[in-house]
């Protein structure tokens, strides 16, 4: 086998270990959040591997349903969360 064939086989078995580790890793947490603004309420369903960062997600996408633009995104990700229930999964 020439040098580079050597070096594309393990390259390509560093990916497949990266690839299966991170599938059997998994996540953590499942949360869901609800937030309400200007009136509108948007509930979403998130998964992670860290609690406080699974929250952050759910309330970015759930503010996403209910803000135009970037400043009400910004307004709205700094309001309490009208709900947050989380599981370990």
């Amino acid at each position: 086998m020439s040098k580079g064939s050597v070096l594309t086989f393990l390259f390509l078995i560093f990916i497949g270990y990266l690839s299966f580790s991170m599938i059997w890793s998994g996540s953590k947490f499942q949360c869901e959040i609800c937030v309400e603004y200007n009136g509108v309420r948007s509930c979403q369903e998130v998964e992670g591997m860290a609690k406080q960062d699974t929250i952050m997600t759910g309330m970015s996408t759930a503010c996403a349903a209910v803000t135009n633009g970037r400043t009400e995104s910004i307004d709205c990700s700094m309001t309490q969360p009208v709900k947050i229930q989380c599981k370990d999964i």
